[in-house]
């Protein structure tokens, strides 16, 4: 074995002659992860990770998987793979949902047993709908090909029978522009982290589509990547398959939690354990402190698992191994996506009633209070890991902030509506393309209302370490006159979770925090905001605001 001096000057080791401290013992497993500290890619593995990370036995046959491919399905590979499984069933509906910024075409495949295309004949048959979309994050492919495998099994394979009992909507690739790159962002967004604000047309153009067919269940497919920072702390590498979360967002209705723990949560269990799939909770490692902590996918209500199902889905995060491993490992990659999103398409098949009741009661009747604000607890739990220089088992026990244990620390009546003034024509037009009623007042009217007066502003780090602004404030009961052409919201609609959501000033990401809603004197202390609350029935007419 070829020994190697070397001496790092302002660094916290040294590697010299023979001392191989513990740091030094990282930096070579960095080596046999394909880069030091930084762990980018992994270019070859330790004695047994082959094993570990072996093929599943099921077939996977997308673009990616032909003989001699040394990359991922390029967006002409996806369009002629779309187009061969156009020409086999007649149960395929093949849509544009438009092109992105970069000009590259955002495609959705619409599978129903009667070939259905008008999203009123759909809604008439009375069956769930189940969304599926790939590659929000454009260096994460595995996403793209489990989505394309799952369409060529509706079509010929094993999930031809779902058909009888659901409609599957299938986005495969919903950043191309990302994709095309092999970067996480389109255009500098995080598409995952934009279903709330709806500021990127790829977003847009996947909730317009949404408006037409409302889901009872969404899959998010991404990958996460199984070393970086676990490497360099701790030196092991995750060692799951598969990390999966569903909504965890404090106003997800308890219905939907129910179906989720009762119906979906053992489906993906028993299939995954039959495979041998490794799964966990979906985690990342928090070192910005001291004392490093886990923490799973927060209740940030705009990431796309809590927005869906604040329309009233079931939601679920699947992410395999993936970011940094080039093509390594991909078919188990791909193939324990498949199994995970097979799982969960047979039991809403297995399930429609009980599906369909869930979403309908967390559609309806919203009473109570709304959660707008909340601390999460921590508890301590074992993170699966390896040691990849030997391929040993190598768990930690790690604290664990829990986005499923929260204290809530503001709460407010649901209202009998909100009230926005007549100058956020661009707050409600947001609302509106989430398929929330906003209703343009024709007259004046007497109510009576809260209103919210700024008593504190200040900056928390967001999931991507920005900083965001977060107002707390304070509610005031009047009787107002409001002017024709302020935006009325009604509380009861299908989707008031989401108008509540956004327009609570307090909540991380709501249109206050996020800088939708115009302020003209600014986020700071004392300021009224251009939104009231309903505190009594009311009347109050208008016509329907239109989405663009």
């Amino acid at each position: 074995m070829m020994c190697f001096c070397f001496s790092f000057s302002n660094k916290k080791f040294t590697v010299l002659g023979k001392t191989l401290q513990t740091q030094a013992k990282t930096w070579l497993i960095g080596i046999l992860l394909g880069s030091v500290f930084t762990a980018a890619s992994i270019s070859a593995q330790a004695r047994g990770a082959s094993e570990r990370f072996a093929d599943l036995p099921i077939t996977v046959e997308t673009p990616a998987f032909a003989a001699a491919k040394r990359d991922f399905t390029s967006d002409a590979e996806m369009a002629q793979f779309i187009a061969r499984l156009d020409l086999q069933t007649e149960h395929l509906v093949w849509r544009l949902l438009g092109k992105t910024p970069g000009g590259r075409e955002m495609h959705l495949l619409l599978f129903t047993s009667e070939g259905k295309s008008n999203a009123f004949d759909i809604a008439a048959s009375r069956k769930p709908i189940v969304w599926i979309i790939g590659q929000q994050h454009g260096n994460e492919p595995a996403g793209a090909e489990a989505c394309l495998e799952i369409a060529r099994r509706l079509t010929v394979g094993d999930l031809k029978w779902v058909l009888d009992r659901i409609s599957v909507v299938i986005v495969p690739r919903a950043n191309p522009d990302g994709a095309a790159q092999n970067r996480r962002e389109s255009n500098l967004t995080d598409l995952n982290r934009d279903h709330l604000l709806l500021s990127a047309p790829e977003t847009q153009l996947l909730h317009r589509a949404m408006r037409q067919l409302p889901p009872h269940v969404v899959i998010d497919a991404h990958e996460f990547g199984p070393a970086n920072r676990w490497i360099e702390r701790f030196g092991v590498a995750q060692s799951s398959d598969l990390l999966l979360q569903s909504a965890s967002h404090p106003e997800v209705a308890e219905p939907l939690r129910a179906v989720v723990r009762e119906v979906f949560d053992p489906a993906i269990d028993s299939a995954t354990r039959r495979f041998g799939i490794r799964t966990f909770i979906y985690h990342l490692l928090n070192t910005s402190g001291e004392k490093p902590f886990v923490q799973t996918g927060s209740n940030f209500a705009g990431i796309a698992r809590n927005t869906f199902a604040l329309y009233g889905a079931v939601s679920y995060l699947l992410e395999s191994r993936g970011i940094g491993l080039e093509r390594q490992n991909l078919q188990r990659r791909v193939a324990s996506h498949v199994i995970a999103m097979s799982a969960i398409l047979r039991a809403a098949a297995n399930n429609p009633e009980t599906l369909i009741k869930a979403v309908k009661a967390a559609r309806n009747d919203w009473l109570g209070e709304i959660t707008v604000d909340h601390n999460l607890r921590r508890e301590m739990r074992e993170i699966p890991a390896y040691e990849p220089i030997s391929g040993d088992e190598k768990p930690l026990k790690l604290e664990l902030q829990n986005a499923f244990s929260i204290s809530p620390t503001i709460t407010r009546p649901v209202p009998f509506g909100y009230l926005l003034g007549a100058d956020q024509a661009e707050a409600a037009q947001r609302l509106v393309q989430h398929g929330v009623r906003v209703i343009r007042m024709f007259q004046a009217q007497d109510v009576s209302v809260e209103r919210y007066i700024i008593r504190a502003v200040r900056q928390e780090p967001s999931d991507n370490g920005t900083l965001l602004d977060r107002v707390i404030t304070a509610t005031q009961v009047l009787n107002v006159t409001v002017p024709a052409g302020t935006f009325y919201i009604p509380i009861n609609q299908p989707f008031a979770r989401i108008a509540a959501t956004a327009l609570e000033p307090e909540g991380a990401g709501s249109f206050v925090n996020s800088r939708l809603i115009r302020v003209p004197a600014g986020l700071q202390v004392g300021v009224e905001l251009p939104i009231m609350r309903l505190v009594l029935p009311a009347r109050l007419a208008g016509p329907l605001l239109e989405a663009y």
